[in-house]
């Protein structure tokens, strides 16, 4: 493939994959061009404006924080980098207008919103991810006084919305109105409630309003959930409130550990597999150079490697500990073990599987030799190996 379609088709790639994100109408055309490809031309311009265009109609305003059409984003940069006279955005996407461009999930921003370093564009750092737990489900009240028929087309399941404090509402000490993000600056004492879809019901809203008053707003969050179109007024427009954490989560490594075993600990291990079930590890948690051992839930790799081929067995860590591991067992006697090591017990997921050496060359050679717990593949690796594990008939 030439690289001006190699960009053509991450572009449509890219098109196709707004679209059925987020609802969108999206028919990719057959390119009929002939000779070298630009990459780009008037019909995908089109296209992207079309999806421009409905998008702006569904209120979607930000499309920045999508981890994989960045991704796609990425490929596209990287085919287009030793293209001197290329743009450093998505072809069609940079030719608009910059106060048409869209980023929710995904789109390129604007260019003076990413430094360059010569040639190659800065990695945009991800959203962070906070734990969400959910305080309220509940119709918005009142919305027939507020004309929300005229910005109906505007909302869809998902849009976050605004919880505005109306400290001096006559009818209720309580109120809370709701409100879409745009139209409120964050100031309530100020804030226009004309401007507004409604109101948190009066039956439901002493702890939202409670906890707007103590300053915690940046802690509440609100999204519609419901939309009836030809519900009554008081049935037609559903929301949820979450409080989330202060701290952002971590994101869970969640890359494979890997235990290569030699001839005796591997038969040692598959005799115990075909007579219990089960494999039963003791695993030295205590030691200073020992930091990053499997916890319950996690996936362990077991391989064992002879001439010209590799057997695998998927386990997942189920036990840990002496009160965990103890009902499990069938001896009793193997958990008085003195020593600095916890107890864990792996079940099988998947195996055993058979690869001859080519299935495997993906992995390198770094984990060989290695029998600890607390060795992982590299993030590429571990990803491919799971994915052919898992897609491996027995």
């Amino acid at each position: 493939m030439d690289k001006g379609k190699e960009k053509c088709e991450i572009l449509k790639a890219i098109r196709a994959y707004v679209a059925e994100k987020y609802g969108l109408e999206y028919t990719a055309t057959e390119c009929t061009h002939k000779g070298d490809c630009p990459g780009t031309c008037p019909k995908c311009d089109d296209e992207l404006t079309d999806l421009q265009r409905q998008l702006e109609e569904h209120g979607i305003t930000d499309i920045t924080q999508d981890a994989a059409l960045s991704e796609m984003v990425e490929n596209y940069l990287n085919a287009i980098r030793q293209d001197e006279n290329e743009p450093p955005l998505l072809g069609g996407i940079s030719a608009l207008p910059e106060d048409r461009l869209v980023a929710e999930e995904g789109m390129p921003m604007p260019p003076e919103h990413i430094e360059l370093e010569g040639d190659v564009p800065s990695p945009i750092d991800p959203e962070p991810v906070y734990e969400r737990k959910l305080i309220l489900e509940c119709p918005v009240a009142g919305i027939g006084f507020h004309d929300i028929e005229e910005i109906w087309h505007e909302l869809y399941v998902g849009a976050k919305i605004a919880l505005v404090r109306e400290a001096k509402n006559k009818h209720d000490k309580n109120a809370v109105a709701v409100a879409l993000p745009g139209d409120y600056d964050g100031d309530p004492e100020n804030f226009d409630f004309d401007f507004i879809l409604g109101y948190i019901p009066r039956k439901c809203n002493a702890t939202i309003a409670a906890m707007l008053d103590m300053g915690w707003q940046d802690l509440l969050e609100a999204e519609i959930t419901e939309l009836k179109d030809h519900a009554p007024y008081n049935d037609k427009l559903h929301i949820a409130v979450y409080i989330r954490s202060k701290e952002p989560i971590q994101p869970k490594d969640d890359r494979l550990h890997i235990l290569g075993f030699d001839d005796d600990d591997w038969k040692v291990f598959t005799d115990e597999l075909w007579e219990k079930g089960y494999t039963y590890q003791r695993w030295g948690k205590l030691l200073p150079d020992v930091t990053d051992l499997p916890e319950v839930g996690d996936l362990v790799v077991f391989i064992h490697q002879e001439e010209d081929r590799s057997i695998i067995y998927l386990m997942k860590l189920i036990a840990e500990g002496n009160e965990l591991v103890e009902p499990l067992l069938t001896h009793d006697e193997e958990l008085e073990y003195i020593d600095d090591c916890n107890p864990y017990v792996l079940t099988v997921i998947k195996g055993p599987m058979t690869f001859i050496a080519d299935d495997l060359d993906f992995l390198g050679t770094p984990w060989e030799g290695h029998c600890r717990p607390d060795f992982k593949l590299e993030k590429d690796a571990s990803d491919n190996l799971l994915t052919l594990l898992q897609g491996k008939s027995q």
